[in-house]
């Protein structure tokens, strides 16, 4: 619940109140930046976090405030220029500038690039929880939450901690070889705070506001959300509070944190509690989900540096299902890409644009002399491009579905193939059309960003009073909310490329 903020002064004070009123946001941020200063002399990652959230939680006032406004883009993102900028002209900053001590500022990435990641694990206990490691199951649920702390401790031993989830945040108290041996991992877990309902809300503001420099959290749970406070509500009402409540929780961190969310599904056998807290034996297979959340930098390096290779082959877990990146990229990038020209799936003529080749360019954006295969009149271009950016799911990346192209050929992507090539490319498009045209011309291709993915609307349910093995009460409407505070302008595309032909 948010509470309006009152200035109370006695009526005698009045005077001094026009003076010392409610600080201002600009001005809590001014002290912020002050603050940081005066510790070290410098401001490192952590800090500068800490800043972009601040930033997030007071965006309304701060874009309506003539002196801090261009902290923020007109679709709501941070001006991490202008954010630099505004620190340096902070009053701490000059001060110590003036006094030949001018402060180090770190934005990004080199505070922690030399450190390994710090893995934290929050296993949600709730009643719903428990029949995912029953003693007539076949051991997935465990089995997968032991393999992802094992592949960390090996590679940073004694790191790991474990904390329990439910209407609170609460350390589990047991070392990672006491976890390990524990016959029914919620035995201990159960006993901590109240296990008859899940915040949400609470418990990602917890995990955002503790996720700092190296660490990556795992949420382990259900995600069936259920909030007390609600009972009486449609089920409409309460998916519709849950998506908005995740908006808000997700908005402050958008520009610096990034959540995998990964489905997976296990034996349960025991008592499934409905949206409405009704009751239902049920035994079989039920979905789960892990939810990593992590700093940019950390994510990147999560799924770019040679040390995490064993870690991050999610898919090789047990009962893994699908996945989805939740992240806001700081600027449009393109990904490389180069035409094929003499690659075998290639079908009619074409050459190198002359221009391309006299400027020895390092790409193939440009053909000329394009001709239709003699034998069809169809034609096939083959385009190499460089996905690994992507945090999209491998099946998403070759559904050629998912690829539009505009232009005067009626091109299509007919088929994507995973493909390692020069320059990094990690696939091949083909495209194709049954019409080529002639003269000169372009080819646009963009890859959709839609959500919900295939998968999450196919998860979805809004009646669970029966479950089943594949079905999650609310999934899109609470991931949804996610959504929006990572794409709040409806971003269409992951990207556009492209190619010229004459």
């Amino acid at each position: 619940m948010i509470h309006p903020r009152f200035c109370l002064l006695p009526l005698l004070a009045l005077s001094i109140g026009w003076l010392s009123g409610c600080s201002s946001s600009g001005d809590k941020l001014d002290d912020q930046i002050s603050d940081a200063l005066s510790n070290d002399n410098a401001i490192d990652v952590t800090e500068a976090d800490a800043l972009r959230v601040f930033i997030g939680q007071e965006s309304k006032e701060l874009s309506a405030d003539k002196k801090t406004k261009a902290l923020l883009t007109p679709d709501g993102k941070i001006n991490e220029s202008a954010l630099v900028a505004y620190i340096k002209r902070n009053r701490t900053y000059r001060k110590l500038a003036k006094e030949d001590k001018e402060p180090a500022v770190s934005m990004a990435g080199a505070a922690t690039s030399s450190k390994l990641l710090r893995l934290k694990v929050y296993l949600e206990a709730s009643a719903s929880m428990f029949p995912y490691d029953a003693p007539t199951g076949n051991g997935a649920f465990k089995r997968t939450i032991n393999d992802v702390l094992t592949e960390f401790d090996a590679v940073n031993p004694g790191q790991g901690k474990l904390f329990v989830v439910n209407t609170e945040v609460n350390d589990l108290g047991l070392t990672l070889p006491q976890f390990f041996k524990q016959k029914d991992i919620f035995t201990v877990a159960k006993t901590k705070g109240k296990t008859t309902s899940t915040d949400f809300e609470g418990i990602f503001s917890e995990i955002l506001r503790n996720t700092t420099g190296d660490d990556l959290s795992v949420l382990v749970s259900d995600l069936i959300y259920s909030d007390p406070s609600l009972t009486g509500m449609s089920a409409q009402k309460t998916l519709d509070a849950a998506s908005s409540l995740l908006t808000t929780v997700f908005n402050p961190y958008a520009s610096t944190h990034s959540m995998l969310v990964i489905k997976l599904t296990s034996d349960f056998d025991g008592t499934y509690y409905s949206w409405n807290n009704a009751k239902k034996k049920y035994t079989g297979e039920r979905p789960y989900y892990l939810c990593l959340v992590g700093r940019n930098e950390t994510m990147q390096r999560l799924y770019q540096d040679q040390t995490y290779q064993t870690i991050r082959r999610f898919d090789q877990l047990p009962g893994y299902a699908d996945s989805w990146f939740f992240g806001r990229d700081t600027k449009n990038t393109t990904p490389f890409y180069s035409i094929l020209v003499t690659d075998p799936a290639r079908k009619g003529r074409f050459k190198r644009s002359g221009e391309e080749v006299r400027s020895h360019a390092k790409a193939i954006h440009a053909l000329e002399d394009v001709q239709p295969d003699v034998a069809d009149k169809s034609l096939t271009v083959p385009v190499a491009v460089d996905l690994s950016a992507l945090r999209v799911p491998a099946s998403l990346l070759t559904d050629a579905s998912q690829y539009v192209v505009d232009g005067k050929d009626n091109f299509k992507v007919s088929a994507v193939q995973a493909y390692s090539g020069a320059n990094g490319t990690t696939h091949k498009l083909l495209l194709s059309t049954d019409k080529p045209t002639r003269g000169e011309r372009t080819a646009t291709i963009r890859l959709r960003r839609q959500f919900p993915p295939r998968w999450i609307a196919n998860t979805n349910t809004t009646n669970d009073a029966s479950p089943d093995a594949n079905s999650t009460f609310g999934i899109q409407n609470l991931l949804q909310g996610v959504e929006r505070a990572y794409n709040p302008t409806n971003q269409t595309e992951y990207f556009t490329i492209t190619i010229n032909l004459e």
